[in-house]
């Protein structure tokens, strides 16, 4: 065995050690491999020159490789881990989360996540999206608990029976859907063409179409509270179905009145309905869509997370922007009927909006008190503000 010359050492060293061997060999160690014998062997091909030494071939290529992989270690190992390397600058960089599927309804709350799709706005912050349409809340809130979604357009009692039951996987809301105001996200309390109910005061006695335990049965509760009627003489009858309930009152034999959201509700009018609540003239705003993300997508991957929301509300304003420009996509997705459009058209979205605190505690205190929840979750629980 020889030593090497401190020359001979000294220019092996400077090699593996300069800027451009970082810069290329930190992300390819097989090219730092390589890089390492080819250096070696140059060294070792001008020691022997230089000492008129002929050796056998494999004494040579065996050398080689014992003095590469003695100092591949240190060469390529602190190389990468050196305080200023490029592997020590990105070695704390968040990684990408991979596909973000959000699971939706294809209803006008939905609206924006499908014009951030077709616009490319995701794409420009670097995300891969995919929005899965789902026929109905029941079916989108079983795909999220099974692991298959990373997050929902859904509203907060749907977000909080599943973050009840999630257990590790909460959502929370990071964006509105409809409601930021009053006027958004529009719901009557309609009765039946052949009724003699026209104003909330008749409500009392008569059976009204809701889906329990959600967020009409939540609507209907709180309108009458605020327009003093006395919901213990209510008869809230569940019919979760909204053709059927639509249906029903139209027909009048089963119901006296119903909630319908639009565009149902316009339906309803349309075909003889009268309107006995109009929640856009109420004091208050009682209905909220939201766009959630899942705990893990929210605290692995902070910058995602902040992205989407930027794409979300870019897509907003596109929409508040030039509405008509978006008619025929809003007819698609929406799932507006021949006969409704022109009638039920894009509605206006709020851009980075959340819920109120007043309008979680609201909410949550209802839930308590209709046995959904054992205990109130915190406004933090529910909601981050990402913008």
């Amino acid at each position: 065995m020889f030593l090497l010359e401190r020359k001979s050492f000294l220019l092996f060293h400077c090699i593996t050690k300069s800027a451009v061997f970082d810069k290329y060999t930190y992300k390819r160690p097989a090219l730092c491999v390589i890089l390492y014998f080819v250096t070696c062997y140059v060294i070792i091909e001008i020691l022997f020159l230089r000492r008129g030494i002929v050796m056998k071939k494999t004494i040579k290529i065996f050398t080689m490789v014992l003095i590469a992989s003695l100092l591949f270690v240190a060469g390529c190992g602190s190389s990468s881990a050196g305080a200023g390397s490029p592997a020590a600058e990105t070695s704390g960089a968040e990684a990408g989360p991979g596909k973000i599927k959000i699971g939706v309804l294809k209803i006008a709350d939905s609206f924006p996540l499908y014009v951030a799709e077709k616009e490319g706005l995701f794409q420009e912050q670097g995300l891969d999206v995919e929005i899965v349409d789902f026929q109905s809340a029941s079916d989108q809130s079983v795909a999220y608990e099974a692991g298959e979604l990373d997050g929902l357009m859904t509203d907060m009692i749907v977000q909080s029976l599943i973050n009840k039951s999630a257990q590790g996987r909460e959502m929370k809301a990071v964006d509105m859907a409809l409601g930021g105001s009053k006027e958004e996200g529009r719901f009557l309390v309609v009765s039946s063409p052949n009724g003699s109910i026209s104003e909330a005061k008749d409500l009392e006695g008569a059976r009204i179409g809701i889906s329990e335990n959600t967020m009409m049965e939540y609507l209907v509760v709180s309108y009458l509270t605020d327009l003093g009627v006395d919901v213990e003489k209510v008869n809230l009858i569940n019919i979760p179905k909204l053709t059927l309930r639509l249906d029903a009152v139209i027909e009048g034999s089963d119901l006296d009145a119903a909630i319908l959201p639009d565009p149902l509700a316009i339906e309803a009018v349309n075909r003889g309905c009268i309107t006995v609540i109009d929640d856009t003239q109420l004091d208050k705003n009682y209905s909220q869509s939201v766009v959630t993300l899942s705990r893990e997508i929210i605290e692995e991957y902070p910058d995602a997370a902040a992205a989407f929301v930027k794409a979300y509300d870019e897509a907003i304003e596109k929409i508040n922007e030039n509405p008509e420009s978006f008619e025929e996509l809003f007819a698609e997705k929406a799932n507006v009927a021949d006969p409704l459009k022109g009638k039920y058209t894009v509605p206006h979205y709020t851009p980075a909006c959340l819920p109120s605190q007043e309008e979680v505690a609201s909410l949550q205190n209802w839930m308590v008190s209709k046995g959904l929840l054992d205990s109130e979750y915190d406004y933090e629980d529910i909601c981050i503000d990402l913008h």
